[in-house]
């Protein structure tokens, strides 16, 4: 029995518009493979202004400046499609005219390069006559045809060579590799408009390409196991997700007990403390008085009406004063007990939200899951477009189709291999579920009115140069980063009495803004991430300052002191780094940026901690520009120098939104900017303001209550102020300032009450 041609095998799911579900009619490919009608296509596209997201896998597609006509033709795609209504044709058993004689003779041969059936004498005539030399390799019986022994290889060596792309008339006889393998003539190659570029031999190009698409097949391959096994992944994550939702339940559940019995013992102390303070100045009041009865019964006799009158006064001052206690001990208690009820009624509401947060996240978790399923049935129809794609065009071995197709599936490959490392980054992490803790149960942390004497760090003293972040970890060290100069951006490392550690200058690279500045955060106790403004981030030890090992998002060795180039991530030209922090929860690390000149700009890119690109975020359009940013239960705290304004910003995914706006400090009538924000361990907020009174630069410390709807003091700090940080030094909590130009470090005792 005939075994089926390879194309027979495929026409059903190779050979259809998945939009009309008929043969395909001028196939355009689109840049994932999937191949449409032009019919079919041309509307979608006419609905879409700069790209749209392909029907069956939803990948994006950019539109061409010429719209659909723009796409790619799928030529060995029509050239299969052209021998299936060849075949189909033949089959029918309808008479054909024959190309030669013109008449409804029995045809026997198709020649492709007459486009038409042939008689047998015309075919005869082909095979024998000089004429017709150039077309007996492109002449086919159709007995072949109706016996299905016909391989793809064959089918291409039948096609005549594809034309020159300037002077069409001649057939092409070398590809240009400037112009993508451009097929053209030897004239154009060596005296016309291609003078100059890469010309190659069809065979080399073709053999080129064949050991490109084979190592993209090997790369493919290593993805399409994750691809195909994402079903599987997927129902782990669902697992994972349940369980995770149920954990976070319990753990939420368990620390509201441990903090409502803490309030509860400490009302239940309170009142106590209350009634027994009572009791005793009722007793010493007693006992006063008592005391003065029997004086004054022992007086009485000698002089009554004088001693009456005395005690009478006397008694009335013990009385006046018992209750002058009373009323201040109920005062302080009832405020102590009024104190203790609202933090109840906070641990409360903050349970509720946090309650309502895990729903949500658990829901939308869920969704994401859902929409991963599909996802993934979307990218295994891509790969399996990529393998079908591939196996037919290596099978015609034919070299002028190798290099004129090939070249486009490897394209397609590469956007197909960054989508799934992307996604397949992205799904590992829907499973997980993230509230922020129950506020602590403290009644204040005051700024301590004067702090320890400046430290002056010379390092960081000069004119030229500005200070833009401050971090410190237990030991003592505390690292500064800024601007060194125009071409150099600095990190220092000192400790609290000013002495050196370590120092590095990092040179700008592309740098646009004429300005070379650093930003530092702290990653975890031991490391530190350092963001500079030309788009370099790298993270490195507390210690000595060392570049840690990391991978850039190929998987490349990093140990570069200038660390990973961030530029193509940001998607927009002369955008630039302006902040850096760390979400502690998920162990992120969070960029802002700016567009030099007009420093507005929104948009934010999110890394794991080994700076693997997991996403960007946009800020709400209510923010201008995220001067400083921090994470605090959950929300990022942004210092909006253009709108003048702090704010608090959900961040859940992809998704932003403002929470509220943090009150200005009203302090010497100034119109503030915030520059710079922390938290201390007890989740009180500080952000320093600077702003121009009286025609000088001044700067104040303002802290926030940790729910950051309060202003709890407003402390004024030096004028230089450019950075701020909290740390433990000696077991103590501290708040550290630090200054531009001076270069002095400022130490203010956190005093908790």
């Amino acid at each position: 029995m005939a075994s089926p041609s390879p194309w027979e095998e495929m026409e059903e799911n190779y050979f259809i518009c998945p939009i009309c579900l008929d043969n395909l009619k001028d196939p355009k490919s689109l840049p994932c493979l999937h191949r449409y009608c032009r019919p079919c296509l041309a509307p979608i596209v006419g609905r879409h202004h700069s790209e749209f997201d392909c029907p069956m896998c939803k990948t994006a597609c950019i539109i061409p400046e010429n719209g659909v006509d723009g796409f790619k033709t799928d030529f060995h795609v029509q050239n299969m499609l052209e021998f299936i209504a060849l075949q189909k044709s033949v089959k029918s058993e309808e008479s054909q005219t024959c190309k030669g004689c013109q008449k409804k003779e029995t045809v026997i041969a198709y020649c492709f390069k007459c486009k038409g059936f042939l008689c047998d004498q015309w075919y005869q005539f082909h095979l024998n006559n000089d004429i017709f030399q150039d077309h007996k390799d492109h002449v086919l019986l159709l007995a072949d045809i109706i016996d299905e022994q016909l391989s793809l290889r064959k089918l291409a060596s039948l096609k005549i060579a594809p034309r020159c792309n300037v002077h069409t008339e001649k057939r092409a006889e070398v590809c240009c590799e400037t112009c993508n393998n451009l097929p053209i003539c030897m004239v154009c190659g060596h005296h016309g408009e291609h003078e100059g570029h890469q010309i190659s031999d069809v065979k080399k190009t073709a053999m080129k390409e064949r050991a490109k698409i084979q190592k993209v097949i090997n790369r493919v391959d290593q993805y399409k196991a994750n691809v195909y096994n994402l079903p599987v992944r997927l129902e782990e994550a669902r697992t994972r997700l349940g369980r995770n939702l149920s954990e976070e339940k319990q753990k939420l559940q368990s620390e509201y007990q441990k903090k409502l019995e803490q309030i509860r013992k400490m009302l239940r102390r309170t009142d106590k403390l209350l009634a027994e303070s009572k009791a005793k100045i009722k007793s010493k009041e007693m006992e006063e008085l008592t005391e003065l009865r029997r004086e004054r019964s022992s007086e009485l006799e000698a002089a009554a009406r004088k001693i009456n009158k005395k005690f009478d006064e006397l008694e009335n001052e013990v009385k006046g004063k018992c209750k002058s206690y009373r009323e201040e001990h109920e005062q302080i208690f009832g405020e102590k007990k009024a104190n203790l009820e609202e933090k109840l009624a906070l641990l409360d509401q903050a349970a509720r939200d946090n309650r309502k947060l895990i729903d949500t996240q658990g829901e939308r978790a869920a969704k994401e899951l859902a929409d991963a399923s599909g996802e993934s049935e979307g990218r295994m129809r891509q790969f399996d477009t990529f393998t079908s794609t591939v196996s037919s065009i290596l099978a015609a071995e034919d070299d002028w189709t190798d290099s004129q197709c090939l070249p486009d599936v490897s394209l397609a490959s590469g956007s197909l291999e960054e989508e799934v490392k992307r996604k397949l980054l992205e799904r590992d992490a829907i499973s997980a579920i993230h509230t922020p803790k129950l506020p602590p149960i403290v009644d204040k942390v005051t700024i301590a009115e004067n702090p320890d004497s400046p430290v002056e760090i010379e390092e960081i003293k000069h004119e030229d140069g500005w200070v833009r972040t401050t971090a410190a970890d237990a030991r003592g060290r505390v690292v500064i980063s800024g601007k060194a100069s125009s071409t150099h951006a600095f990190v220092t490392a000192v400790d609290t009495n000013g002495k050196p550690l370590w120092r590095k200058l990092i040179e700008s690279i592309n740098n646009t803004s004429h300005q070379s500045i650093c930003y530092s955060a702290a990653l975890s106790k031991q490391l530190l991430v350092n963001a500079c403004n030309f788009n370099r981030v790298s993270i490195c030890h507390f210690h000595d300052g060392s570049v840690a090992s990391t991978s850039d998002f190929h998987g490349e060795a990093n140990n570069s002191t200038h660390g990973c180039d961030i530029t193509n991530y940001w998607e927009e030209k002369k955008i630039e780094i302006s902040c850096v922090t760390c979400d502690p929860a998920n162990k992120d690390v969070y960029i802002g940026s700016c567009k030099p000149g007009q420093q507005i700009s929104r948009k934010m890119l999110v890394f794991n901690d080994e700076l693997q690109y997991k996403h960007s975020i946009v800020l709400p359009d209510d923010i201008r520009w995220a001067r400083d940013i921090t994470f605090h239960r959950g929300h990022l705290l942004v210092c909006d120098f253009e709108g003048k304004a702090g704010y608090v910003v959900s961040v859940d995914k992809l998704n932003t939104e403002i929470v509220h706006r943090l009150t200005k400090p009203i302090h010497e009538n100034g119109d503030w900017y915030p520059t710079r924000v922390c938290t201390d361990s007890k989740e009180f907020i500080y952000i320093l303001w600077e702003a121009k009174v009286d025609n000088k630069w001044k700067c104040v410390v303002t802290q926030y209550s940790p729910d950051s709807l309060r202003i709890m003091m407003t402390s004024p700090v030096d004028e230089y102020a450019r950075a701020l940080t909290t740390a433990f030094l000696d077991g103590k909590e501290k708040l550290l300032v630090t200054t531009s130009v001076t270069g002095e470090l400022y130490i203010y005792d956190l005093v908790t009450s």
